[in-house]
């Protein structure tokens, strides 16, 4: 049994700033990368000037990391507004969190540090969740727009 010193160790190390500040890091590049990747999978959409989205910052707070800004992204189409927004990094689970929202409900997507991907948050299981690929954002994009 460990005593309260070796716990007290323990979750000092879970403290610890520059774990934190990595993490931190890790997680504006996540956002980064899958915003590009949102663009990229628009492209052809943008160009035709059938949808257009607008980025912007805002400040999230987590409990362990303090307050911070993060991108957001809103896809316009028509009248209609869908906003993916990140909602912090310290999600049990997983090593980030961006819902994409909507009127018609929203969508989870998750990060993963380990294997360096975007899921789509959806099934019982982890292993179950299919990896955020353009088949599967168009889906859901079709989905909050219709």
């Amino acid at each position: 049994m460990s005593t309260l010193t070796d716990f007290l160790r323990q979750q000092k190390k879970v403290y610890d700033p520059e774990l934190l500040d990595g993490m931190k890091k890790e997680y504006l590049a996540a956002l980064d990368a899958l915003f590009q990747k949102i663009k990229t999978w628009l492209a052809e959409a943008k160009k035709e000037k059938l949808i257009d989205y607008k980025e912007g910052e805002k400040q999230i707070m987590e409990e362990t990391l303090g307050t911070y800004k993060v991108p957001f992204l809103t896809l316009v189409f028509n009248n209609k507004k869908v906003e993916i927004k990140p909602m912090g990094s310290l999600i049990i689970g997983a090593n980030g969190r961006a819902d994409m929202v909507s009127p018609n409900g929203t969508y989870m997507f998750l990060y993963f540090t380990n294997e360096k991907k975007w899921v789509h948050g959806f099934g019982m299981k982890p292993a179950d969740f299919p990896e955020l690929s353009k088949d599967v954002f168009e889906d859901l994009l079709k989905r909050s727009l219709a």
